[in-house]
């Protein structure tokens, strides 16, 4: 392709050469320029750029253009078309003469097997707008005649659009050499699977096809086939295409009453005698399902088989599937009366040896309850017990102080302030500070403030986290902020999204005038630090910036967490543009790392990076992997965010010798 440079209106816009497009390399325009690429009927790629300072969307126009603003339409006669062409020789002729609506059926038959897209989807387009009957002997003659595997999956689609597909030309489509064919065959299968078995017969036995794609859609599609056949193959896809998430999910689609099935399948097949990611996720996936269709034989299934297995290489699959029961009943209100045996079976789980099968059923336990009467007491007295016993193991105490949060734990407070202590585990300070940020009123927020400057980082925030669950406790909070007590660069994204975004003017605004920058003050920390490029930094030093600084949120060979990209990637990215990145964030967000606000119809919000979905929840992940879940019948109104989920004031936390180091760290192959 031509690489070219253009300029107008004072923008400058520098595109180099790729094999398939175009790519944006610099722009001197503060103006969005969107683009969008077609391919012409000459073959030419056509660039469609038009110029305006805002584009419309719900999810990121702010509510003051939301009513018919006229800024919507200013530059509305502004943009450009343009034509890129390839450097061979002789040049692309300009498209004349185009009467496609004018051609014969036959001649539009033909254009299917067109290598230029515009021509297949114009024809496809004209031919099924026509509904001529005449058609349909000329399209199997194309479908068993071409050569062209792009012909041929055009006259299986342009004949479904004509209502004259039938079984048997699918059939060989199914047997078909090309993947693509047969991929679009068996979807084309799924509304015939009832009136056609010698279809379902076909599609049985292309359990072992080569391709990836078309193994995926044969999963999906089998979903829709309920005989004991196809569930074999089905369960044989799972099992040996465990590892790919992917395949997971086409399995999940079927009916949710498979869910069990699969569990047992899982179970009782080998795939829980070792620990792998896929694995531990598939358990996760199916039991999510279990917990959100709140059948109660179907939880004691799972929780009976939990609870019934007790060697040492279970743990990871049984805490995998209390995590997704968790995960599951979250979706939906939950029946107390009816999961009262879970209750008490939780709690027995909760006495494990296992770290992890005990924190998991806490986490299920946090949906559906304590139950009453004396097995409750009893719990409580032995939390109560665990928490202040200085020696046990300190993952056991942490849940055990969550565990007094779930009863009434009002009289616990003394206990959970001393454990509020420089001398005590990090989890179990957190585990304290999470608790009494249940509480109401302004005396624990007063007393975590008080503690703010000798807890450790995680601990922190887990205490900004509670100011901010009252209202009192917020204004605390701000007042910290204004008299410097308590750091902004503390706060991490959520927690400030939450201050500038509160419902109550007042803090609204206080929270603004303490948190925003004023207009071109980053553009002086960004110039104030361009001094690093000229230092030399240290990689060691600079590992150790990384660690403290970034990896709550980044991954770098295999150390941090993945909330935002892993930072291995940028190894080649140029020293200036990384700090750039790094102090102006929002300026170039990655794809799939926008951070997302929800408001949830309760009236809160919460923010973060989008994970998992399902058709019943949405997970947000945030720093150190913190992850939330939120049903979907709770949400208001979900909304992309101006700013990156990444702090725009880490020059608060690294100086310039740091940042050099830092830049070094991330640079240096290793």
């Amino acid at each position: 392709m031509h690489s070219n440079v253009w300029s107008e209106a004072g923008s400058t816009y520098v595109a180099k050469r790729l094999e398939d497009g175009i790519e944006f390399l610099a722009s001197t325009d503060s103006w969005f320029r969107p683009v969008n690429f077609y391919i012409g009927p000459d073959g030419a790629l056509y660039l469609v750029d038009y110029y305006r300072p805002m584009i419309e969307h719900p999810e990121w126009t702010s509510s003051q253009h939301h009513h018919d603003s006229k800024e919507l339409y200013i530059g509305g006669d502004k943009g450009r078309i343009y034509r890129i062409v390839p450097d061979s020789q002789p040049p692309l002729p300009m498209p004349t003469n185009i009467h496609l609506g004018k051609a014969s059926d036959e001649d539009l038959v033909q254009q299917l097997a067109n290598p230029n897209i515009w021509w297949r989807r114009t024809a496809q387009r004209l031919l099924v707008d026509r509904q001529s009957a005449g058609s349909s002997e000329l399209l199997v003659r194309l479908f068993t005649e071409s050569p062209s595997p792009l012909a041929r999956l055009h006259a299986l689609w342009t004949l479904e659009g004509l209502g004259k597909l039938d079984a048997s030309l699918l059939e060989k489509a199914l047997q078909g050499s090309e993947p693509g064919v047969r991929e679009n065959a068996i979807r084309l299968a799924e509304p015939r699977l009832t009136s056609s078995p010698a279809l379902v017969e076909e599609l049985l036995e292309m359990g072992r096809d080569p391709n990836p794609k078309v193994r995926f859609q044969l999963l999906c599609t089998l979903g829709f086939v309920d005989t004991p056949q196809a569930r074999a193959v089905q369960d044989k896809l799972l099992k040996n295409h465990i590892e790919d998430e992917w395949m997971q999910l086409a399995a999940l689609s079927a009916s949710s009453a498979r869910a069990s099935q699969y569990f047992e399948m899982a179970r009782k097949s080998g795939l829980a005698r070792m620990e792998t990611k896929g694995r531990r996720s598939f358990f996760q996936k199916v039991c999510s399902v279990i917990g959100a269709r709140q059948d109660v034989a179907e939880i004691q299934l799972v929780l009976n088989a939990v609870a019934n297995t007790q060697s040492a290489d279970s743990e990871w699959w049984r805490a995998a599937s209390l995590e997704g029961l968790a995960r599951g009943a979250r979706a939906k209100s939950v029946d107390t009366a009816a999961l009262k045996a879970s209750q008490e079976l939780l709690l027995k789980l909760f006495e494990s040896r296992s770290n992890s099968v005990r924190s998991a059923s806490l986490q299920l336990l946090k949906v559906i309850g304590l139950p009453a009467g004396p097995a409750q007491e009893k719990a409580l007295k032995r939390a109560v017990a665990d928490a202040a016993d200085e020696s046990a193991n300190p993952e056991l105490r942490a849940d055990a102080v969550g565990l007094l949060g779930l009863g009434g734990f009002d009289n616990q407070a003394a206990l959970f302030k001393r454990l509020v202590d420089p001398k005590e585990p990090e989890p179990v300070q957190a585990a304290a500070v999470r608790t009494l940020g249940q509480l109401k009123g302004e005396e624990i927020g007063t007393f975590l403030l008080a503690k703010w400057r000798t807890l450790p980082p995680h601990v922190r925030s887990e205490a900004a986290d509670a100011l901010e669950s009252d209202p009192g406790r917020t204004r605390l909070l701000l007042n910290a902020l204004k008299n410097e007590d308590v750091q902004s660069w503390a706060l991490n994204f959520s927690q400030k999204s939450r201050l500038l975004m509160n419902q109550d003017p007042a803090i609204r605004d206080l929270a603004r005038d303490l948190l925003e920058e004023k207009p071109g003050q980053r553009e002086k920390v960004l110039k104030r630090y361009e001094a690093a490029l000229d230092k030399e930094g240290d990689v060691s030093r600079g590992e150790q910036a990384f660690k403290r600084v970034c990896a709550k949120c980044h991954k770098k060979d295999g150390v941090g967490t993945e909330v935002g990209p892993d930072l291995g990637t940028v190894r080649n990215r140029p020293a200036p543009l990384l700090l750039s990145d790094i102090l102006t964030p929002s300026k170039s967000i990655a794809q799939n790392y926008e951070a997302y606000v929800v408001e949830l119809v309760s009236g809160g919000t919460h923010e973060g990076v989008m994970s998992a979905q399902t058709p019943a929840t949405i997970t947000l992940r945030r720093e150190e992997g913190k992850e939330i879940v939120i049903p979907r019948k709770d949400i208001k109104r979900i909304y992309v965010a101006n700013l990156s989920a990444m702090p725009e004031d880490l020059d608060k936390q690294v100086d310039v010798q740091q940042m050099a180091d830092l830049l070094k760290f991330l640079t240096v192959a290793r």
